[in-house]
């Protein structure tokens, strides 16, 4: 009962708009379908304020707990000072906790189903309106509100994912029997269904993602901050890298409807994305912590896909990797040595660390666009298209079709700066784990590493330099690799 009376509550705990824009026409929680959601523009501005909720807000946490619980349990990071665990730490240290105050699933979880309740209060506006005064609507109008439903049904899928790669055991342990999360599908308070599957939630997903990536074919144009059809697309094909199987056992259909969605992606977006090359790549991460480089304007960026701009707000992403010495704060999680032995000096990415002096440790400059003190702006991104060449090449490898899966490799190791002889000589039985080597390298702190070990049934290995002193060993079956529902 307890769970269910923690989604009934998140129903009063609906946005009231971090955004300007979502503000100017009133409080989330007074939008209604004979207000707001009347119009086109209501129903734009409104979806609006559902991508504000992927960013810390006034009554819930969304990105710096994904990012923590993804990221810290992987093993690319170590910590900067040992010591007590505490709400930072604590998926770190794989203790799964989950009240408020004791780790970040608290904040996850309830962060994830306002959003959810967010879009569902749009889709349901929408529904009316589609009823009511779509038929007199004009054809610009229609467009938005055909668009803006398809961004909300991407955002939905998108919440369901993340919550189900944390709560769900890996989709080939089980997925037709093992427990997921809810799948709420209304703003009612009443509403309180009990957790799925793990399979009905990935079905549920991939059914939203499809249809937002139909929805959002018409004629309508925006940034790399909002959602398109290729976005959703790449959501599709990391949805169903996931379903592939492990290492050993892998699924021959899901392992080519990867493939077949991120190729849709990479060669179908009208020249809007591509994979950068040389300066401009290693621009993409470089060090920008005064913001000179302009990374925090990233809407011409072809690498990204879909990514939350922070450049006109705040986010606390960034503390975690990055010390700030003028407050003394920040920068509990440092490189791992075993991460940073992967690189070599003439590898692009090995300039994306950099050595903070006050500390006199190395970090990631991935995050850093500091222009006040503990806050980001830095994009917090979720797609681009350099995680697409990974995909396809895992997805490859695991077909059984290793010339395909050392083409797409090499393209990302070449990018790198690094010789495509060096993937020429991999044996095909090796090329897998070199693929997974070159994901983790290449997607290091944009929250992969706590997820590609298990979903190939693999250990996640941190070694004892990197874990004071003692090597832990998480197997994809231990009851420690899944988060518990939180019990509020």
């Amino acid at each position: 009962m307890m769970r269910n009376y923690a989604i009934l509550l998140l129903g009063l705990f609906i946005a009231t708009g971090c955004n300007k824009k979502i503000d100017e026409i009133s409080p989330l929680t007074k939008i209604d379908k004979d207000g707001e959601l009347a119009s086109a523009a209501g129903i734009v501005e409104a979806t609006v304020g559902n991508y504000s909720m992927l960013r810390d807000n006034s009554t819930a946490s969304y990105d710096e707990p994904v990012l923590n619980l993804s990221e810290t349990r992987g093993n690319n990071v170590t910590l900067r000072t040992f010591g007590q665990i505490g709400k930072i730490t604590d998926a770190f240290f794989y203790r799964n906790s989950n009240g408020p105050e004791l780790g970040f699933s608290n904040d996850f979880y309830r962060g994830s189903y306002q959003l959810i309740v967010g879009v569902n209060t749009v889709l349901e506006g929408i529904e009316d309106f589609e009823k009511v005064y779509f038929p007199s609507a004009s054809d610009d109008d229609k467009n938005a509100v055909i668009y803006a439903k398809g961004e909300n049904h991407f955002l939905r899928a998108l919440a369901y994912f993340n919550l189900v790669r944390l709560y769900g055991k890996p989709y080939y342990l089980g997925a037709a029997a093992n427990k997921g999360v809810p799948i709420k599908k209304t703003s009612s308070l009443t509403d309180v269904p009990a957790p799925a599957t793990v399979q009905e939630v990935y079905n549920f997903i991939i059914t939203e993602a499809k249809l937002s990536a139909q929805l959002m074919k018409v004629p309508v144009v925006k940034a790399n901050s909002f959602a398109s059809k290729e976005a959703a697309w790449a959501l599709l094909s990391r949805v169903y890298l996931y379903m592939g199987g492990s290492a050993a056992g892998p699924d021959a259909s899901f392992n080519q409807a990867a493939i077949t969605y991120a190729d849709s992606a990479l060669n179908q977006n009208d020249g809007k994305f591509a994979l950068l090359q040389g300066e401009d790549y290693r621009k993409l991460f470089a060090d920008d912590a005064d913001g000179s480089i302009g990374r925090a304007n990233f809407a011409s960026n072809k690498e990204i896909i879909f990514a939350f701009d922070n450049s006109t707000g705040t986010t606390r992403i960034g503390i975690m990797f990055n010390y700030d010495p003028n407050v003394g704060q920040g920068g509990f999680f440092m490189p791992s040595s075993d991460l940073l032995q992967l690189y070599t000096p003439q590898d692009i990415r090995y300039s994306f660390f950099k050595l903070n002096s006050a500390t006199g440790y190395r970090e990631t400059t991935k995050l850093l666009v500091l222009f006040t003190q503990l806050f980001t702006h830095a994009p917090n991104i979720y797609f681009r298209t350099g995680e697409l060449f990974l995909n396809e090449a895992e997805a490859y490898a695991k077909l059984g079709n290793y010339g395909q899966a050392r083409l797409k490799l090499t393209v990302i190791h070449t990018r790198a700066g690094l010789p495509a002889s060096d993937i020429a000589g991999i044996p095909d039985n090796q090329l897998l784990t070199a693929i997974l080597k070159e994901r983790r390298m290449e997607l290091a702190f944009e929250g992969h590493a706590g997820y590609d070990y298990f979903r190939n049934g693999l250990p996640m290995i941190r070694k004892a330099a990197d874990n004071n002193g003692k090597e832990l060993i998480v197997q994809p079956t231990d009851p420690a690799a899944v988060l518990t529902l939180p019990n509020f």
